[in-house]
């Protein structure tokens, strides 16, 4: 795990410090997993709790792309396995 101030700045020294053929963000923050995805696209996949801050917002939820995992809590993630992280089956529901 990578904790950053701006992640979506920091991708170059993500894969450069952790190379690999795919990644996982997790943000509560639509606009930075939408900016994520343009730069990495399908090497990345991107889990959006709804649980923080700008979660509840619909305008949000309008603007951006859906993210490949939405859940209500970052807490459901263990409901979720390796094939669900690689992209190999369907995860686009709110669990």
């Amino acid at each position: 795990m990578l904790i950053y101030i701006h992640n979506e700045q920091m991708l170059d020294a993500v894969v450069r410090r952790s190379p690999a053929r795919h990644y996982v963000m997790v943000d509560d923050k639509l606009c930075i997993l939408a900016a994520m995805k343009d730069v990495l696209g399908n090497r990345l996949m991107t889990v959006f709790p709804r649980q923080e801050h700008y979660a509840p917002d619909p305008k949000h939820a309008t603007t951006y792309p859906t993210p490949d995992i939405t859940v209500v809590r970052i807490g459901k993630l263990v409901d979720y396995d390796l094939p669900a992280f690689l992209g190999t089956v369907d995860t686009r529901h709110t669990g």
